[in-house]
């Protein structure tokens, strides 16, 4: 998943549950290769799904063992943005640097919240 020629990004590669997912720059590796599931769910390694780790604004967005849960499951949307399921809030950046972590905020037609898939 790219915004503006960043990645969403597993930091260091690693598999640890709850570790919160950044932009970085794409690098073609295993850590920023997510997989869009018939069941909704955004998936990175395999085993892994994005996270929401609550639904208010400013939530964090980390990795953790995939569950089926509502808050592992996402809309992709045509516009380019990616709603939490249970939340209903987009995907959201302040910044495109490297190491700008990811969040839910409502979601407001601004390019911080479109993301394409590929």
């Amino acid at each position: 998943m790219c915004i503006r020629d960043r990645c969403i990004d597993v930091p260091n590669a690693t598999q640890t549950n709850g570790t919160r997912v950044q932009l970085y720059d794409c690098n073609g590796q295993s850590n920023q290769a997510w997989t869009l599931t018939s069941t909704k769910q955004l998936t990175v390694y395999g085993t892994r799904c994005l996270d929401a780790a609550g639904t208010a604004n400013g939530s964090a967005v980390q990795i953790y063992s995939c569950n089926g849960q509502a808050n592992q499951q996402w809309n992709v949307n045509s516009n380019g943005t990616i709603t939490g399921v249970q939340s209903g809030r987009c995907l959201d950046v302040w910044g495109t640097g490297n190491g700008q972590q990811v969040q839910l905020y409502d979601c407001n037609g601004q390019a911080n919240q479109r993301f394409s898939l590929n």
